[in-house]
């Protein structure tokens, strides 16, 4: 090992420590680096660039909620006539379709036979926001957000929505077990049809 002494920076009980320096190329790749990630820091982080990437985001958001909202506004979202809707309540295919629904999207909070957990019982005859098919579209369709209401209107094709409020109305009077008390107005169901 004495072609090498001369590079021995250090030597303690025996042990010598030699002069090995990192490649070239290693060292451009670790200056490159920390050049790269202090530009990119300055850029991004600190905000001094133009187009930083929480202002590309609110950008992209901004025009992801524009097209959603033109897309509402060129798709209304319009209840059937009331006649479809008791017609709907009469029909087996129907309610099967809207039970199928209620079961995925409504039974966590009203209960499988819609007696009322979390949500109001919707098989008397009282309502919060008022018993017409009319009034049952716009409740389900719109929700009530303040309430834990979510709207569905938008989550479900109309004939899903439909099939929907015709079974909630065909629900009314079945007299589940263990019923929530009611809540709200009276309200005298329409006659669904074919009964």
């Amino acid at each position: 090992m004495a072609q090498y002494d001369d590079k021995v920076l250090h030597e303690l009980d025996g042990i010598k420590e030699y002069d090995n320096p990192m490649p070239g190329w290693l060292m451009a790749i670790l200056w490159g680096s920390l050049l790269f990630s202090a530009a990119y820091l300055m850029f991004y982080a600190l905000s001094f660039g133009e187009g930083t990437m929480e202002a590309e985001y609110r950008q992209q958001t901004q025009q992801s909620v524009a097209a959603v909202q033109a897309y509402f506004d060129a798709n209304p979202l319009v209840p059937p006539k009331p006649a479809e809707l008791l017609a709907g309540a009469g029909n087996a295919a129907i309610v099967e379709t809207g039970a199928a629904r209620f079961a995925k999207s409504c039974a966590p909070c009203h209960g499988p036979q819609a007696q009322g957990l979390i949500g109001p019982n919707l098989t008397d005859d009282h309502w919060l926001h008022g018993g017409s098919v009319e009034q049952i579209f716009q409740t389900v369709a719109k929700g009530w957000p303040a309430k834990g209401m979510p709207p569905w209107g938008r989550a479900l094709r109309p004939e899903e929505l439909s099939a929907l409020v015709s079974y909630i109305r065909s629900l009314q009077g079945s007299n589940p077990p263990n019923p929530r008390a009611p809540e709200g107005e009276v309200f005298a169901a329409e006659p669904i049809a074919g009964h």
